[in-house]
């Protein structure tokens, strides 16, 4: 299979190409396509095939769970279970370069998340992206088109260069040209009680743990 590359606009993409994607992500289909936070390989997470074909473009192995992007955080509650916690820092940070790990909801796959029984949710700060998981009406993976080990990806030679003769693997490439190198996404974990850092990353978790002590004073202050 040829891959298909396209270039978009990044403050306004064609919605005809991304259509065109968003249909090839519903075939099971991966397109790489542009985050916040570099290029990322965009399947159907909700669809184990299309799961298996991101993990052996990126040689990853299958204990290691991959997170999903959505186009807000109100879709995110058809994936997982969202407390009002999840809601406060989703109205601080998203869209952004934050990843809530949540209790999954049953309709995610256990191949996707390594059999566990949470699932991280981000919504990216790029029109792209939102546009494609709207459109598809899906979760879309939104782990970098990288080897495993290897670093992210900001350019369509950059991907390039790591997949080699598995690019042919890929069905669309959406090139936004080079992108900016910034932190990955910051992780933290809303499945226990305090929330924990998985990951720090572009937002501090000093500034995480200051508005989840707002969340908590801003809870004290409502009458019962």
């Amino acid at each position: 299979m040829k891959t298909k590359m396209e270039k978009v606009n990044a403050a306004s993409p064609d919605e005809k190409k991304l259509e065109r994607a968003a249909g090839l992500i519903m075939k099971g289909e991966v397109v790489v396509c542009p985050t916040d936070s570099g290029y990322a390989f965009s399947a159907n997470a909700l669809d184990t095939r299309a799961i298996a074909k991101v993990f052996y473009l990126k040689g990853r192995a299958s204990s290691n769970p991959v997170h999903v992007a959505v186009h807000s955080i109100d879709e995110a509650e058809k994936y997982a279970h969202l407390n009002d916690a999840a809601h406060y820092l989703a109205a601080h940070y998203l869209p952004g370069a934050l990843t809530l790990i949540l209790p999954k909801k049953d309709i995610i796959p256990a191949a996707l998340v390594a059999g566990l029984d949470t699932v991280g949710i981000r919504v990216p700060d790029n029109r792209v992206i939102q546009r494609l998981a709207e459109i598809t009406g899906k979760p879309l993976t939104a782990t970098s088109a990288n080897i495993s080990g290897r670093p992210a990806t900001y350019s369509i030679d950059e991907v390039a260069a790591q997949l080699g003769e598995n690019l042919q693997l890929v069905a669309m490439v959406l090139d936004q040209g080079p992108l900016k190198v910034r932190e990955v996404s910051t992780i933290v974990d809303l499945s226990v009680m305090p929330p924990q850092l998985i990951r720090q990353g572009r937002i501090s978790w000093l500034e995480v743990r200051e508005t989840l002590m707002m969340f908590e004073k801003s809870k004290e202050k409502k009458p019962e």
